[in-house]
């Protein structure tokens, strides 16, 4: 990475270094000896299967953790005040486990983005306000549609060692006893166990007078962590202003994927390549900044500076662009936006470009007058649901209240339209999170250059100009103070 940034011509962006240090601990649950169960109100404890029926862990110190609580029903898990939508309120979780619904409560209104998922419906965010509220731990009922992807997606990320970014000057996080997803089979058990149904619980949770309730249920047994600490590094080159050198321009792509396949069998595939996700948006960011060196190199310098950062811990829960957004190596109050690219299209050309959350920043409004001149059309999330646009690297930095765009190639092929499109989509979404997510030569890549040259105009514009974009005033980030 750095070699390449060196190659193309740009400077160390990490103060004076070209990489920024991202000290992590590692977590990880020993399936092998860990027992957990459910222990219905009557009758026998049924024994989960670890993986299969349930996949969780805890960032406290490892060790031998017994858990022996009740498990709390409490809806989405979602404290929204601004939609006067509380599903704690009146509920004590102390020395409880939370089970929680995947997504937004489906309201069939605008609120929560109407068809798109706002952080609300994040497995994150039910994780931060379950830890918020006090609770011993939360489990997220998983369900592919509303969350957007299969079970083999949390299998896969969280079924082995887990990283989070540490503070030298914090010895650990506060965490929950444990924190997790339990299967949509699991989830209909224990509400057939309790008296209820899964289809009665989403029923009851978008009802007005839902109130959190007891399940008569308690998770218990013990589960076994082990820990070590490793660093890791974001890789940053800069592109120098010449107007306003100190303000910058940031382009963000992670390098990072998901390792290897803990349990793979000795003649199976165990490597997670991520060649679409996200070696396809390293090799877009590099080609960008390509462009760009070579307007300077011609005589066109950038008013701004452009930093471009390779992440780190992206699949781990954006950990490197956090790191960086919270130590910034220039100020946030001067970064003018940030653009993120994360899964290219590495096939043909398009006549659209997507933005992942539509409605944010007035980026969206550079990007259309661009679009257009290339005779392209700008188009929304065409996945609302998946609420992607909390789900990478351009997010630590809108949550600070940086404006931050996330581009992706649209659906509409020049060659095939959108039926080609959506084929194409389809095998992505089949690879998505599994070995099978490999370089095939069958990529043209002109789908990526000709993003990259849209991303290029993008950011040298807003380089150049004289105002910084902002957010709309209807964002959820508008009123965020750097």
């Amino acid at each position: 990475m750095r070699a390449e940034m060196e190659r193309i011509g740009l400077q160390p962006g990490a103060a004076d270094k070209w990489t920024q240090t991202v000290a992590m601990r590692s977590v990880a649950t020993d399936a092998a000896r860990s027992r957990l169960a459910i222990a219905p109100p009557k009758g026998r404890a049924h024994d989960l299967v670890l993986g299969a029926e349930l996949v969780a862990g805890t960032y406290r110190a490892a060790g031998t953790h017994r858990v022996d609580a009740p498990l709390v029903f409490a809806g989405y898990g979602v404290t929204a005040p601004e939609y006067q939508w509380d599903d704690y309120d009146g509920l004590d979780v102390a020395g409880k486990v939370v089970v929680v619904l995947v997504g937004d409560p489906p309201v069939g209104d605008d609120r929560f983005g109407g068809d798109a998922l706002t952080y609300f419906g994040r497995w994150s965010y039910k994780f931060e306000r379950a830890l918020e509220a006090g609770a011993l731990g939360c489990l997220v009922v998983h369900e592919d549609e509303p969350a957007s992807y299969g079970w083999n997606v949390v299998h896969n990320s969280w079924s082995r060692e887990r990283f989070h970014a540490v503070d030298p000057d914090i010895d650990l996080p506060d965490a929950m006893a444990i924190q997790g997803w339990i299967s949509k089979a699991t989830a209909e058990r224990l509400a057939k166990q309790t008296g209820s149904s899964l289809e009665k619980w989403h029923k009851d949770a978008i009802a007005p007078a839902f109130a959190p309730r007891d399940l008569g249920a308690r998770l218990v047994g013990e589960f076994v962590t082990t820990e070590h600490r490793v660093s890791d590094v974001n890789v940053v080159g800069r592109l120098p202003g010449a107007r306003w050198a100190d303000q910058a321009v940031i382009v963000t792509a992670h390098w990072d994927h998901l390792g290897t396949k803990a349990d793979a069998k000795a003649d199976e595939d165990a490597v997670f390549n991520g060649a679409v996700d996200n070696a396809s948006g390293i090799a877009g960011m590099l080609a960008v900044a390509t462009a760009l060196q070579a307007r300077v190199d011609a005589g066109t310098p950038l008013g701004r500076s452009v930093l471009f950062i390779a992440t780190t811990g992206e699949e781990e829960g954006l950990l490197g662009s956090d790191y960086f957004a919270g130590h910034p190596t220039v100020p946030l109050r001067d970064i003018a936006a940030v653009v993120n690219l994360d899964s290219m299209n590495v096939h043909g050309r398009t006549k659209t470009i997507q933005v992942i959350g539509p409605g944010q920043t007035t980026l969206e409004d550079v990007l259309a007058d661009i679009a257009k001149a290339e005779g392209r059309t700008v188009v929304g999330d065409e996945h609302p649901g998946s609420g992607g646009y909390y789900r990478s690297d351009h997010f630590s930095f809108a949550r600070r209240g940086v404006p931050a765009i996330y581009v992706r190639g649209g659906s509409e092929m020049e060659d095939g339209g959108t039926s080609r499109g959506r084929e194409l989509g389809e095998v992505k979404a089949k690879h998505y999170h599994t070995v099978d997510d490999e370089f095939d030569e069958a990529w043209s890549f002109e789908g990526t250059l000709q993003d990259a040259q849209t991303i290029a105009e993008l950011v040298a514009r807003v380089a150049d100009a004289e105002q910084p974009p902002a957010w709309r005033p209807t964002s959820e980030f508008a009123s965020v103070k750097r």
